[in-house]
C-alpha cells in the first residue's frame, strides 16, 4: 500500500525569510513556488497524486496544489505540528484506509532528494524513521507507520529531531535514522543557497542531482508577471 505523504507549505511571501539576505522578496516567492511544484513532482514519482496532500491554508499555495492536481489541506492561524495533526485527522476521518498507510512528512526544500533515497526511508522496516539535517537539530524526513501518526505528536520547530526521537520512543515506537547526504541537505540559510547553487554548477555532481536545480533556478530568471 502507498503511502500518504504531506507536504507543509508556507505562503510563498512568507517562506525562506532567513534567504532575505541573499533574495529579493519577490525571487524568495518565486524559490518557494519552485520548490513546492518540484517537490509535487517528486512525491509524485513515489505515489499517486490522490496520495499527496499540500498542508497550507495559504490560497496561493492551495491555487498552485490545484494545479499540479493534488489536494490541500490546512487552516488559518495554526502552526506547523497542530496543522499536520489536524490534517491528518481530517484526512483519516474523510479516508478511514488512511489508518492503514504509512505516512511521509516531506519539506519542500530538500532540493538533493531523488525518488530513490527517498524509497529507502518508505521502505525501512521500523514504526519511525527520523532523516536530520546536516546539523542534526532538524528534521528533514519523518516517516510513521501505520495509525502511528494519529498518536504522535509532531515536534516541529528547534531540536526536533531530538524531540521526534524523544516521542517516539515514548510511544514504544522502533526508530530508525537515516543519514543520507542527499536527504539531509536543505536550504535554510544563506550558505545552504550558496553551496547549492554552486552545486547547481558543478559539472561532476552525480546526473542524479540534475534536473531540480535547473528548473528552480530558471524560475527565479523568469521575467515577473502579474498573478491575480
Amino acid at each position: 500500500m502507498q503511502p500518504l505523504i504531506l507536504i507543509p507549505c508556507k505562503s510563498f511571501s512568507a517562506g525562506k525569510s532567513r534567504l532575505s539576505a541573499v533574495l529579493s522578496p519577490e525571487r524568495r516567492d518565486r524559490l518557494c513556488r519552485s520548490f513546492l511544484v518540484n517537490t509535487v513532482n517528486l512525491a509524485a514519482d513515489l505515489v499517486a497524486k490522490g496520495q499527496i496532500h499540500v498542508v497550507s491554508s495559504d490560497r496561493e499555495v492551495t491555487a498552485v496544489a490545484s494545479e499540479l492536481g493534488v489536494r490541500c489541506e490546512g487552516e488559518a492561524d495554526f502552526d506547523l505540528n497542530s496543522a499536520l495533526t489536524r490534517a491528518v485527522a481530517r484526512i483519516s476521518e474523510r479516508e478511514p484506509e488512511t489508518l492503514l498507510r504509512d505516512i511521509l512528512i516531506l519539506p519542500i526544500d530538500l532540493v538533493r532528494s531523488t525518488p530513490a533515497a527517498i524509497a529507502t526511508v518508505i521502505a525501512a522496516q521500523a514504526d519511525a524513521v527520523l532523516v536530520p539535517d546536516r546539523p542534526e537539530r532538524g528534521t528533514n524526513l519523518l516517516r510513521l507507520r501505520g495509525d502511528a501518526a494519529t498518536k504522535f505528536r509532531f515536534r516541529y520547530g528547534e531540536d526536533s529531531f531530538a524531540r521526534h526521537g524523544i516521542e517516539a520512543e515514548g510511544l514504544g515506537l522502533t526508530v530508525v535514522v537515516f543519514r543520507n547526504p542527499l536527504l539531509c541537505f536543505d536550504v535554510d540559510t544563506p550558505d545552504d543557497y550558496v553551496a547549492w547553487t554552486n552545486d547547481a554548477t558543478e559539472p561532476s555532481r552525480p546526473s542524479n542531482l540534475v534536473g531540480m536545480e535547473e528548473r528552480t533556478l530558471a524560475s527565479l530568471n523568469q521575467p515577473k508577471t502579474d498573478r491575480t
